[in-house]
């Protein structure tokens, strides 16, 4: 615990939120960083004088956060080691969760969990449910935060808090943890809470300006040692403390365009107009598939494009699926891009957006933003376990932050929707291409799950957008039978705990309301409002 100038009754709290563990074997290192008020000294000692396991050293000249938070670390002598701000307190179950976590996977080298605040009047509220680890989510945004605990061993390999990122040493040190392992565990559970003060950053970002420029820098610095040629920016549309890595495209790749014709000239040429307008022509192919049954003169339609697109004829069951796995077998590009009629491209960055990550070896699959006709979001990602199956994140809702900001990230999801998603033609020969059982519906997230299976990611792009002409659907129709049961009894287990997706947010909704049984009474007092518009 790094201390300077804390409040009295501020600081007793935060330390007795250490002694009140239900855990009983730790020990609470505190340096003081050469604080002017003498109440600090006062406190600290009679602390010390009442628990054995309370160590303190006072340090003689104000140092900074990141030099007091190693001075602590340098006291500890347990295998793991985590921060607790001076003014922030711990739940009384914490360490008992940490260590059972620990002793359930004694690999894990970092550890964190989900965080609520306290507000002026000491009210707990604004509870943050995270993601389990996502590597793009933590380039976009530091949402691991409190209460990261570390292996102790790591964080003295990786050198501990580096004073040239003070105000996103945290931030810094989580970039640096994760590039040297992937054991990192969440624990689903509100077990940190994050005081709101004059001051704080958990009041807003304008309180500590200067956390986001050192926070660009520990991008920065993390995609130097990477070797990931891109720019680091604030995100646009957003609140400081949100960046975008923008990675520049290393080597040309053909595209192959896939779209999927039902007969309808305007809506397509509506497609194909935005896709000769935000494509380049050099690296692009499109070809247009059509069913055997649709009465078209190919040639004509070859003609009227003037041989810049190529038609596909496939036969069988007339599917989305159907007529892409046809496409595929005809297309010459390392990369695929899956449209269909009833689909607008935005702006250039609907092709750049997703094309940057495609590049990426790790990524299986990128989608971006998908808007209805009228303007709400169909698609922000794939969340299992809404209805019992499946649904699209943020679906019907405005496009405001979302919860958390997470309609504005780029983020990991367990899949993208198919049409909109861009991928590798060697992935969809590896895994067999899409599955037949599924010709009506699921087969882009059945797709995307086998890559998952064999560890790749698959990422959102709020930047790449697209506008879908069709209606909103139903929830009804987002249950395809018997797609849905053959779904069901292959991916039960991540409809069950979709990692990407928290488990105290509901399954009744898409848009990341909070499930209300799983919340702690203490915060329901304080909840209403709370929350980031996410509607």
């Amino acid at each position: 615990m790094p201390v300077f100038n804390t409040a009295p009754e501020i600081l007793r709290k935060s330390i007795q939120s250490v002694l009140s563990q239900n855990y009983r074997k730790w020990e609470l290192c505190i340096v003081d960083d050469a604080s002017s008020m003498p109440h600090i000294r006062h406190i600290l000692e009679y602390y010390a004088s009442k628990d054995p396991r309370v160590r303190l050293l006072f340090s003689a000249e104000n140092e900074g956060i990141a030099a007091t938070i190693n001075k602590t670390a340098s006291m500890a002598s347990g295998e793991y080691l985590g921060v607790l701000d001076h003014d922030d307190e711990l739940d009384p179950l914490t360490l008992f969760e940490y260590v059972r976590t620990i002793n359930k996977h004694p690999d894990a080298d970092c550890i964190y969990c989900d965080e609520d605040k306290i507000d002026e009047q000491g009210n707990r509220c604004d509870p943050w449910f995270k993601s389990e680890w996502n590597p793009d989510l933590a380039l976009s945004f530091n949402y691991v935060m409190h209460f990261a605990v570390y292996r102790r061993s790591l964080f003295n390999k990786v050198g501990g808090f580096r004073k040239d990122y003070e105000g996103s040493q945290d931030y810094d040190l989580l970039l640096r943890v994760s590039e040297k392992t992937d054991k990192i565990c969440h624990i689903p559970k509100i077990l940190y809470h994050w005081r709101m003060g004059k001051g704080s950053i958990a009041t807003g970002p304008e309180s500590k300006p200067h956390v986001f420029v050192s926070g660009i820098a520990a991008v920065k610095d993390a995609l130097r040692r990477r070797g990931v040629d891109a720019i680091v920016e604030d995100a646009p549309d957003s609140w400081k403390g949100v960046y975008r890595v923008k990675r520049r495209i290393i080597k040309p790749l053909l595209c192959s365009i896939l779209v999927v014709s039902y007969g309808n000239r305007v809506a397509l040429a509506r497609l194909l107009n935005s896709v000769f307008s935000k494509v380049p022509e050099g690296n692009r192919e499109i070809l247009v598939c059509m069913h055997s049954s649709l009465d078209i003169d190919r040639d004509e339609f070859s003609k009227e494009y003037k041989g810049e697109i190529k038609s596909v004829v496939f036969e069988g069951l007339n599917s989305v699926p159907g007529a892409l796995s046809k496409g595929v077998q005809q297309a010459s590009g390392d990369v695929l891009f899956f449209l269909d009629e009833t689909m607008e491209l935005v702006s250039s960055e609907s092709y750049f957006g997703l094309l940057e990550h495609v590049q990426r070896e790790e990524v299986g699959a990128v989608g971006g933003k998908v808007y209805y006709a009228n303007g709400l979001i169909e698609h922000a990602g794939i969340i299992l376990g809404p209805f019992g199956l499946l649904g699209y994140a943020h679906r019907a809702t405005h496009d405001s932050f979302g919860y958390v900001g997470s309609k504005i990230m780029i983020s990991n999801y367990c899949a993208v929707m198919g049409l909109g998603m861009m991928t590798r033609k060697k992935l969809i020969t590896d895994v067999g291409g899409f599955d037949k059982e599924l010709e009506r519906a699921y087969w882009d997230v059945d797709y995307c799950l086998k890559l998952k299976k064999q560890g790749y990611l698959m990422t959102y792009t709020p930047y790449a957008k697209f506008r879908h002409h069709i209606s909103v659907k139903a929830i009804h129709e987002m249950v395809v039978e018997p797609e849905a049961a053959i779904f069901k009894s292959r991916w039960q287990h991540i409809i069950d705990r979709d990692p990407y997706f928290n488990p105290n947010l509901s399954r009744e909704v898409e848009d990341f309301s909070f499930s209300y049984g799983h919340l702690p009474k203490e915060i329901w007092a304080g909840l209403k409002g709370s929350r980031e518009d996410s509607s």
